[in-house]
């Protein structure tokens, strides 16, 4: 089943029986100033219509992440619409991802963090995370990488939701993040939550 189909996080849940809670997932996140170039970046974006999710990944999504990415570039590698087959129930496509090791031209265990990008259905996106954060379980497990937590969002480009992964519980936080410092801010404690280990 691709990851697409799942469209409530519910059906995950019931699927792979596995538990969610919501909570306050982040305390006292250091906002992160964008560079000059991310800046620069999401302002020629709206110079054209932002009419779809391809539209948003590619001129807004992309870019905070290759920010993200640019600042570990010797530590982790940044995936962009790879596909995450792990068995008949999670499969297909990713908006991006992140794997723990250093910038390769292939797919490589553990992957640590997942991003699903939806137009406008939270929800969904939601839900489709959770599913890709379920199949990058299984996915590190096969590899001989498995990692005790993993997180992921959904976004609709202007609006963050993050969640966390571990122990077959989904900890999805109640707040929605919209200020790109305070976004910049979460993916530094997010990748510097592996680095520590």
């Amino acid at each position: 089943m691709s990851y697409s189909k799942y469209k409530k996080i519910k059906t995950v849940i019931k699927k792979f029986n596995l538990d969610l809670q919501l909570i306050d997932l982040f305390d006292n996140i250091t906002p992160t100033p964008p560079s000059a170039w991310l800046k620069e970046t999401l302002r020629k974006s709206t110079i054209q219509p932002l009419i779809n999710e391809k539209a948003k990944a590619e001129r807004i999504i992309s870019p905070i992440l290759m920010e993200i990415a640019e600042e570990y570039a010797s530590q982790i590698s940044l995936f962009s619409g790879e596909n995450l087959d792990v068995n008949e129930d999670l499969t297909g496509e990713c908006d991006f991802f992140f794997a723990l090791h250093p910038p390769k031209l292939y797919i490589d265990a553990p992957i640590i963090t997942l991003v699903e990008a939806k137009d406008e259905d939270m929800e969904h996106g939601l839900a489709q995370c959770a599913a890709q954060l379920y199949g990058a379980k299984l996915f590190n497990e096969q590899e001989n990488r498995s990692i005790p937590v993993l997180f992921g969002c959904a976004t609709t480009g202007t609006d963050w939701k993050f969640i966390r992964f571990e122990n077959n519980v989904f900890y999805a936080d109640k707040k929605i993040y919209t200020d790109i410092s305070e976004i910049l801010g979460v993916w530094h404690h997010v990748i510097q939550v592996f680095l520590k280990k």
